[in-house]
């Protein structure tokens, strides 16, 4: 068996960093053996965390992935260039699209059952200016679909009585931060303390130095109950977001602060 080849220490990394994978997998291309499995592996892991040589064992909670968002990719094309945005949702999607054909409304001003000003509603001016007389301009025309965006993630077990880190801890993480330049694929370089990415670079199409934090890795002791991490966030000596008000985790109050 393959079992007999490796030591108990072996195997239970194994089975953790099997527990740790399977979130990312289709559990259809699992047999119900291997799902039974991974199950009880699971529960056994969750027992290891609230068995603690304490009299007052931790409790913790699971944070299960979040789910895969979706994104609305409108592509626009003419003569002149070929377009891509990425939207929230299809009417933000057409009203930009709208947007740019009133600014060429003069495209279509003399045709028959075309108003010489575009319409207010977005739907009808897209539909006006690319109807089924568009054929009479093969150079223009643009597709509006929505795609999935996934997410890569793993279930998290965290301790409902949430402490954020002690000062050894905290520096031991700083001296451990690691700076990644920007690759050849032109990935922006980053920082990566204790799972967490910061992107700082220049973006020359936004004309700004865009710094963008990175949360869904985190490490699992940087995360409260609720599913965050505590953030501040300072601009020289503004503070310009701080959601962290005390060293202990409190449940949100509708209306009030974390």
């Amino acid at each position: 068996m393959i079992a007999a080849r490796f030591n108990p220490l072996d195997i239970e990394c194994l089975v953790k960093t099997a527990v740790e994978l399977w979130e990312d997998i289709d559990p259809s291309d699992l047999s119900e053996h291997q799902q039974d499995a991974l199950n009880r592996a699971r529960d056994l892991l969750l027992a290891e965390h609230t068995d603690q040589e304490s009299s007052h064992p931790e409790v913790v909670t699971f944070i299960s992935p979040r789910p895969a968002g979706q994104a609305w990719v409108l592509r626009r094309r003419d003569r002149h260039e070929d377009v891509v945005t990425l939207h929230d949702d299809e009417d933000s999607a057409l009203a930009d699209l709208a947007t740019y054909v009133r600014g060429v409304w003069d495209n279509l001003v003399g045709k028959e059952g075309v108003p010489e000003q575009p319409p207010t509603d977005d739907r009808e001016a897209v539909r006006l200016y690319y109807g089924p007389e568009r054929d009479s301009r093969p150079d223009e025309g643009y597709s509006l679909y929505a795609e999935d965006i996934a997410r890569r993630g793993r279930t998290r077990i965290v301790p409902l009585d949430y402490r954020f880190l002690d000062e050894d801890a905290s520096e031991q993480a700083n001296r451990d931060a690691t700076f990644h330049p920007q690759t050849d694929d032109n990935d922006p370089p980053y920082v990566q303390v204790d799972g967490v990415l910061v992107f700082v670079y220049l973006d020359h199409e936004a004309g700004a130095v865009r710094v963008s934090v990175h949360l869904d890795s985190a490490a699992d002791r940087l995360v409260r109950p609720d599913g965050t991490v505590p953030l501040r966030v300072d601009v020289e000596d503004a503070v310009v977001l701080d959601d962290k008000v005390t060293n202990v985790w409190k449940p949100r109050q509708k209306g009030g602060d974390a």
